[in-house]
Order: structure tokens, then sequence, then C-alpha cells
């Protein structure tokens, strides 16, 4: 199978994927014009709506129900969510470009983009809690968030540590990435009526689904198109980032490419883009990538086992068909 654009992928769910788009814009207005501004700049900034658009899929897999003002809050929330922790993490990574356009840091300037992610998290907090029957809802997605924080702060004391082992990586991009993708799939299952089993299956699903999403995301570092991805090749290198590709070389290379690898490393943001194209022709000649492949080929296919439950549908083939996006994309 190969890669497919997103929007493609989403034609079952765009007029549910308006309605959001409208939630959106509303939820990020404020009386505030710097707050409007930076709200709008990172939401207008190109983004894919893919963890929207999962929980939707979800939802409408399960089939029970959809209660469109639930349903449209709870992706709206899922959204605002994602807005935040990048604009805190474009801060943390002093990034000044994401998608090939300046971060709203580098528009704006730290202080005042972060306080604005902090009122995006609380529009979503309020958007999952107006409702009473909401709750679990808000405890799942403040485990969430939780989650998340805990992840990025794992990931940055680990920084620059070369003898990273694959257990703490996965902790990272577990907690980073795979939780979200999780709590959206299991919100789509709260909203659409599913069974525990069913609950627990769409669950699995989103958790394997970040496994293996952010694996692929991790291999764009070294393989990407700058054009297309928005940013720099070794951009996670530079930042000390150790990820799979990385760690499998380090365990397999012989001493003197292990010695030669980690002076090149140590150089940290100084590294050229000729550095960066001899670490990735390194990782290539010992399998990083292959052995990264298999890894996210081999959780796409867990997440899709999950699926087998749900009967088929437009919906269903629209999460398998994604599922295949996310190990195969160039961006």
């Amino acid at each position: 199978m190969t890669a497919t654009r997103p929007e493609g992928l989403l034609a079952c769910i765009e007029d549910d994927l308006a309605k959001v788009e409208e939630r959106l814009l509303e939820e990020t207005h404020s009386d505030i014009g710097e707050v409007r501004a930076i709200s709008g700049h990172t939401l207008l900034s190109g983004g894919k709506r893919l963890r929207p658009a999962i929980a939707l899929l979800a939802a409408r897999c399960v089939g029970r129900k959809f209660d469109t003002r639930q349903a449209y809050s709870a992706a709206a929330a899922v959204e605002l969510i994602h807005m935040a922790t990048l604009m805190h993490d474009d801060v943390v990574d002093e990034a000044p470009e994401r998608r090939g356009r300046p971060t709203a840091n580098a528009v704006y300037g730290n202080s005042i983009t972060i306080l604005t992610g902090d009122f995006l998290l609380a529009k979503a907090i309020w958007l999952l809690s107006r409702d009473e029957e909401n709750l679990a809802m808000v405890r799942l997605f403040a485990d969430v968030t939780i989650a998340m924080a805990e992840g990025e702060v794992l990931q940055a004391a680990v920084a620059r540590n070369w003898n990273l082992n694959l257990s703490t990586y996965e902790q990272v991009i577990e907690r980073k990435t795979a939780r979200f993708l999780a709590g959206c799939t299991e919100a789509g299952a709260l909203m659409g009526g599913g069974t525990e089993q069913e609950t627990a299956a769409m669950r699995a699903f989103g958790h394997h689904l970040g496994i293996s999403f952010q694996i692929a995301d991790d291999m764009l570092d070294f393989l990407g198109d700058p054009k297309r991805t928005g940013k720099p090749l070794g951009t996670d290198l530079k930042d000390g980032r150790v990820t799979l590709p990385l760690i499998h070389t380090l365990a397999h290379c012989d001493a003197a490419t292990r010695t030669e690898l980690l002076a090149t490393l140590e150089r940290g943001q100084a590294l050229t883009d000729s550095d960066v194209a001899a670490l990735t022709a390194t990782i290539a000649r010992h399998g990083g990538f292959e052995v990264a492949r298999a890894a996210a080929q081999g959780r796409m296919e867990r997440a899709l086992g999950e699926l087998n439950r749900f009967s088929d549908s437009p919906y269903r083939d629209a999460l398998i068909r994604l599922a295949d996006y996310v190990v195969a994309r160039d961006r």
C-alpha cells in the first residue's frame, strides 16, 4: 500500500470536520486581540486535524449513537489540546518554523505564546466539561495531558544520552504520542456508544497507531523532504533526541564507528547538513531505518487487528487506510 494524503481519506466525515472547524474558530475567539491573533496563527498553520478526525471516525465506526453537540465539542477540544502542546513545544525547542511557517513564538515571543497555549488548554477543558455527562471525557483527557507532559519532560531529561535504551525510548513515545491517540479513539468509542470491549479495542487501536506514528515521524528527521515536512533535516539530532534508528545503530556498530558517531553527535546545534547526511548514511548501512520501519509496520498491524471487532463501514475502512498513511507518510 502507498501513502495517501489524509484529506482523501476523510471524505466520509467531511461534513463533521467542517462543523468542528467552525467550532474551533468560535472557541479560539477572544476579546483580547493578542490571544485571538496567536490562536488564529496556530489554527490556520496547515495542521491535518488528524486527532479530531480519528475521534470522529472511531465514533462513527462504533455507530450506536452520535450526539453532534458532544462529538463536535470533544473533537474541537482534542485539536485545542494539540495546538496548545505544539505552541509549548515550539517555545521549549526554540523552533523558528513549523510546517514551513514561522511559529507563534517566533512571531509573538515566548511569554505570550505560552500564555495563549494555557488559554487553549483551558478552552479544551471548558468544552469537555460543559455537559455533565462528559465527566468521563474530562478525566480521560486530563490523564492524556498529564502523560504528554511527563513524556516531554522525560524526553528533555534524556536528551544527549547516547546510551539511551529501547525501553526508555518507548516510554517517551508512549506517553507523549500514543496515549493521546489512544485517548482520541477511546473518546470516539464513548461518543459512539461502544461497549466496554469495543472501547478497549478502539483504545488499543489508537495506542498502537500512536507508537507507529511517532516512529515514522522520527524517521522523517533523517529521510524527509524539508519542503514537505516544513523543517530542516536533523532538527531532532541537533536537539539531542535519540530515536530508534540511532539507538539501533549505536548498539550494533563497531567501536570505531561508534566513537566517530558520538564525536559528530556531540556537535549538537553546530551539526552541518554534511554531518546529518553522514549520520544518515551510517544509520542506513547498519539497518537502522529498516528496523524502525519494521517496528512501525508491526505496530500498525497490531492496530489493524483491533479493528476486526467492528463491522465493515466507510469509517472502519478510513481508519484502516489512515493507519497505512501514518506509516508511509512523507510529512
